[in-house]
């Protein structure tokens, strides 16, 4: 980054930049870091810009689970995820490497694997499910009830990463969220 502010090309563009702020009598330079001194007699003065508002509170249950899974890959450093209900049904989806449906798809096929695997291991209550899409990073499916109808919190995230607890909070949350009405 360095290199690039020296750059003179860089410096020409801030120079310029800061010109035209002063001739247009803005207040305050665009960048900051290192303006060019002020033709004389004039002064260039810096501006705050005011604190970000926060964002409204979302009011559909779509939105709330968009959400949901927004912050949940935030804190767990995962890649995206996707909320399923049993028939295939994307609920919400973030950052998804394949369409909407495609990943909804392949998350009711997870859960049926870890349905045969629960019932063939003798784990009828099984609700966890990994599988390694490559060397660096894996596939995790979380399987949770409501009125005995399954859903799925599908995410794909690095190996390294220690996903159970923040998919086992977040899945708190969508629970919430679906359940009411």
């Amino acid at each position: 980054m360095n290199r690039l502010r020296d750059s003179s090309e860089i410096q020409e563009t801030i120079r310029l930049l800061n010109e035209l702020v002063v001739q247009s009598a803005v207040v305050g330079p665009i960048i900051p870091d290192r303006p060019p001194s002020p033709p004389t007699g004039q002064t260039i003065v810096s501006v705050k810009r005011a604190p970000e508002p926060s964002p409204p509170k979302e009011t559909y249950r779509g939105d709330r689970l968009d959400g949901v899974l927004f912050s949940m890959c935030k804190r767990g450093g995962f890649d995206g995820a996707v909320i399923a209900d049993g028939s295939g049904l994307p609920l919400a989806v973030y950052n998804s490497p394949v369409g909407d449906d495609a990943v909804a798809a392949f998350t009711t096929v997870l859960g049926d694997a870890l349905e045969k695997a629960g019932k063939l291991l003798d784990q009828h209550d099984a609700n966890n499910i990994s599988m390694d899409i490559n060397y660096t990073d894996k596939a995790v499916l979380r399987r949770f009830l409501i009125n005995d109808l399954p859903y799925y919190v599908m995410i794909i995230c690095p190996q390294e990463v220690d996903e159970r607890s923040e998919v086992e909070l977040s899945t708190d949350e969508i629970i919430s969220i679906l359940k009411q009405v």
